[in-house]
């Protein structure tokens, strides 16, 4: 059995056709198929203003009987209060312009209780086209209005939810429409010209593109969570006019549907450039901090940190590679003489010349190292003959044939070369350094300038 809040729509149309035969062979009449199906039919006579004729239904509609409603106190109450006023305005214009309508609006049951209806009023005129009754039929949409005003609250609270986050957020569909979006995003949207104003593309409003994302610097989220079906992340790198760099993290999420497939992505962007910028700084500090750490000072090469660590991995590479590896400790001759003579920032100027040599002359895959103060260290790769050591410490030899010019001084330096050996015996870099040493020490002893081998 139908219940009140049925309307016209939830009919079938067999059981319509069932209930209009069922009226012709009764009454054969409207009239009965009118108080019979859910729909409130009413006559309104202008001059009376009042209801002159409701269906004999009405009950089953609403809790109001038809003499209820043609009592002309009664009627005029149902309407609930806060549209009792826009009801009337907009009814009352209408008719005076002529025209027949429609309005939804609350009425007030007997028991207190709120009923949304949707009201169709038509206009009868005399001769003059002057209006003198209303027609119209009521159909109770409180199911229908109600679940309308829940969606409409969510939707409102969705809105309200998203206008509150500070990034730019969007809901995306499948073909990259926007179905919504927050305060943020419609910013963006003033004053711009899109190839469908009405229903602009995500990549257009967000990228100012007529394509969707694609490539390195602009990959796609929504291409992305479509095909895998969870959340990514993405980053946006942007040229912009004036030749700057600008930065957009885009975070995505599926979009799901009531059977749990993916329909689309929820999207948050924002600006990350200044973030980025921070992040590059940093690691260029830290880069720097690095070398400075493992870097000496004065002339850039390894120091003593650095040098001990590429000792160790020579050291590993020669025994797996079955080579050998020669170490140079190298002493500056006569530089205290010239630290002395000329100052500390005479001293500094020859140290930084010296390394610039040694680093001219060493091979690409050698290590030199400046220990402190004068002494050099140089570590020597794939060694195949001893030949090659002599013929490399002869080189090093010979770059202070002549004198350095320096600030406009002629300065005579030499130097003296201690030289250790490995090649596959048990040794360590501790062990090869001191042999290193202690060869240069002889060679300082025996009258400089020279090189000389470990024991």
């Amino acid at each position: 059995m139908s219940t009140k809040n049925d309307t016209l729509d939830t009919l079938s149309n067999k059981e319509l056709t069932h209930k209009i035969k069922t009226s012709l062979a009764k009454k054969t009449s409207l009239e009965y198929l009118l108080d019979n199906l859910l729909v409130i039919s009413w006559e309104y006579d202008l001059a009376q203003a009042k209801f002159t004729a409701v269906s004999s239904g009405t009950n089953k509609v609403l809790e109001y009987t038809v003499e209820e409603w043609t009592h002309t106190n009664t009627s005029s109450v149902m309407i609930h209060e806060e549209d009792r006023k826009r009801v009337t305005e907009y009814c009352t214009k209408e008719t005076g312009d002529g025209k027949d309508h429609l309005i939804e609006y609350r009425i007030v049951e007997k028991s207190g209780k709120i009923i949304w209806i949707l009201d169709f009023v038509t206009l009868s005129r005399d001769e003059a086209g002057k209006p003198l009754k209303l027609f119209g039929f009521i159909l109770n949409i409180n199911e229908k209005k109600q679940e309308q005003l829940r969606l409409e609250k969510e939707h409102q609270f969705l809105e309200t939810v998203i206008n509150g986050i500070s990034d730019h957020v969007m809901i995306i569909d499948a073909d990259y429409n926007v179905s919504l979006m927050n305060d943020k995003v419609k910013r963006r949207l003033e004053g711009r010209i899109f190839l469908d104003q009405e229903h602009p593309k995500c990549y257009e409003i967000a990228h100012y593109r007529n394509t969707p994302c694609e490539g390195a610097d602009s990959p796609c989220p929504l291409k992305d969570v479509l095909e895998n079906a969870k959340a990514t992340k993405v980053i946006h790198h942007q040229r912009c006019a004036d030749g700057s760099d600008k930065f957009m993290e885009i975070a995505a999420s599926p979009l799901l549907n009531k059977d749990n497939a993916c329909i689309g992505i929820i999207e948050s962007e924002r600006d990350i450039t200044q973030y980025m910028k921070l992040t590059h700084e940093l690691k260029e500090k830290t880069k720097l901090l690095h070398y400075q750490a493992h870097h000496d000072y004065l002339t850039g090469l390894p120091n003593r940190a650095l040098f001990m660590d590429r000792l160790e991995e020579a050291l590993k590479d020669t025994k797996r590679h079955k080579v050998s590896l020669a170490l140079f400790f190298m002493d500056l001759d006569h530089f205290k003489v010239i630290n002395d003579t000329y100052g500390h920032e005479m001293g500094d100027n020859v140290l930084k010349e010296v390394s610039k040599l040694f680093k001219e002359n060493t091979r690409e895959n050698d290590v030199i190292s400046r220990l402190g103060g004068d002494e050099f260290t140089l570590i020597l790769k794939d060694i195949k003959h001893k030949d090659e050591v002599e013929c490399i410490a002869n080189k090093f030899i010979n770059i202070f044939e002549e004198p350095l010019t320096i600030d406009g001084k002629d300065l005579h330096l030499s130097i003296s070369i201690g030289i250790s050996m490995y090649s596959g015996e048990e040794s360590t870099a501790d062990v090869l350094l001191h042999d290193a040493d202690t060869a240069m020490y002889k060679v300082k002893g025996n009258g400089k300038n020279s090189f000389q081998f470990s024991s």
